[in-house]
């Protein structure tokens, strides 16, 4: 567990980015606002992402964006086996910045390093971003 509290601190050290700069018009933008909640009807909007170009940044993932998903997850709207394709989505698209909370990602997206996800660990995530 050191490991994942280790790689989750780092994400605290840039806590000023935001979403202030995009524009919030776009169905794109809209989209990927979708995916980084994991907010209701975020599974519609996957096919939709093929369309979209990635040359350029359009959201920006929030510590706010990922303990709404997370909630998702700890309410039981979301089944915790989502949580590593969600991770790995946002962290290879280039239309995303997720550097705020990259340590999280990288500990939803590789399991087998940081271990299997349960309730409790979601719950500890969750109180760790608060």
């Amino acid at each position: 567990m050191s490991a994942l509290y280790h790689n989750l601190n780092k994400t605290f050290l840039n806590t000023s980015m935001n979403n202030n700069d995009m524009d919030h018009n776009t169905p794109h933008y809209r989209d990927l606002a979708t995916i980084a909640r994991l907010a209701e009807g975020y599974q519609q909007v996957y096919g939709r992402l093929i369309h979209y170009s990635q040359q350029q940044v359009v959201y920006r993932v929030t510590t706010e964006d990922a303990c709404f998903a997370l909630a998702q997850v700890q309410n039981g709207e979301v089944e915790i086996e989502e949580l590593e394709m969600w991770a790995n989505l946002l962290e290879m698209r280039g239309d995303i910045d997720h550097s705020q909370v990259e340590g999280l990602l990288y500990a939803l997206a590789n399991p087998e390093q940081m271990g299997t996800m349960s309730h409790e660990k979601v719950t500890q995530l969750l109180n760790l971003y608060k």
